[in-house]
């Protein structure tokens, strides 16, 4: 694997479509506070080359990043699943580089 994954601090917070909504506040809440595990999950999987598992957890993001009010995380999620159908080492590595940095940003 030649592409390492670092952090960067982004610039803007990514906050939900779903923010101002005070039915959401909770699960909003909840979903934000659960971001570091998944986050440490996509990291163990790629360090251990588990493709098919990195693949499943971005499936499963994309499917509830707009459900939350994060519609581009759904995005994110979505380039890194098809990086692992196409079993591409290096664009599975820039994927999901992208999509932590991303979730690095989101908040409520």
């Amino acid at each position: 694997m030649s592409t390492s994954i670092t952090l960067s601090r982004a610039v803007a917070p990514v906050r939900s479509d779903f923010s101002n909504d005070p039915d959401f506040e909770e699960i909003l809440h909840l979903f934000v506070e659960s971001i570091p595990a998944k986050q440490k999950c996509f990291r163990e999987q790629y360090l251990h080359g588990e493709w098919n598992s990195l693949k499943t957890q971005a499936h499963q993001l994309k499917g509830c990043g707009g459900g939350y009010g994060y519609n581009y995380l759904s995005v994110e999620a979505s380039n890194l699943e098809r990086a692992c159908l196409a079993q591409d080492i290096d664009l599975i590595g820039q994927t999901l580089n992208s999509l932590l940095n991303y979730m690095e940003r989101i908040t409520i």
